[in-house]
């Protein structure tokens, strides 16, 4: 496992966590302002956005973390250590949806609490009232319309984004592939290199042992021929 490998995953897993706080931040910003207003209508489309690009960097981590685990590319360990990791974001990003599910559901709870009785008691009145609302609610239904095909779009771009990463990660992972196998069909060939070689010295040194000891018996043989020739003569 490379060092550069490390430092990207530890990258991104801030990055997530940053994100996280930046989406709490903007939350706890909104609820102090105005409903409707611009800068509530800024902030949550600036929520929508940063929580698509939190979703979708929380599954590219785990599908990144998937790939490395079936490539056994790391180990055990880093494996256990860096799914530690995912929970944790996972959990931030819950956190998060239900922040975002508890506000909803208390604006609906507000907005329908307000009634035409409570604007006639005021001192204004229900026959104006009713066209007023109206008109604001279209206008606040279209501004709304508006946001989501914004988020709709911001959100296909941050997808098309994520699956242009998962795409080039893929296409590095199969290149280290290659060059792993490349690697291992060098080491094969040197090994059989180095096996032929070891049989042929191997060779070599039997037949000098056997040299060796036929000189020996050589030697033997003349002695005992000179001992005769001398028993011989005397």
């Amino acid at each position: 496992m490379s060092l550069l490998e490390v430092d990207s995953w530890s990258r991104e897993c801030e990055a997530c966590s940053t994100l996280s706080e930046s989406i709490k931040l903007k939350l706890a910003k909104r609820e102090k302002g105005q409903k409707n207003s611009v800068q509530y209508n800024r902030l949550t489309a600036a929520i929508q956005t940063e929580l698509k690009q939190f979703e979708g960097e929380v599954k590219e981590l785990k599908q990144k973390l998937r790939l490395l685990e079936d490539a056994q590319s790391i180990a055990p360990e880093e494996v256990i250590l860096r799914k530690q990791q995912v929970d944790a974001l996972q959990t931030q990003l819950a956190q998060v949806h239900r922040k975002i599910t508890q506000d909803t559901n208390w604006e609906r709870a507000e907005l329908f609490a307000q009634s035409p009785v409570d604007t006639d008691r005021a001192g204004g009145s229900t026959e104006n009232a009713f066209p007023t609302n109206n008109v604001s609610d279209v206008n606040a239904l279209k501004q709304r319309q508006i946001d989501i095909l914004e988020r709709q779009n911001r959100g296909l771009e941050i997808l098309s984004q994520t699956i242009s990463r998962q795409k080039n990660l893929a296409s590095q992972l199969g290149q280290e592939v290659g060059n792993q196998n490349d690697i291992l069909d060098n080491l094969a060939d040197t090994m059989e290199r180095v096996d032929a070689h070891v049989h042929v010295e191997t060779g070599n040194i039997s037949e000098v042992d056997r040299r060796d000891s036929t000189w020996g018996y050589w030697l033997i043989i003349i002695v005992l021929f000179v001992a005769i020739i001398i028993v011989a003569v005397v």
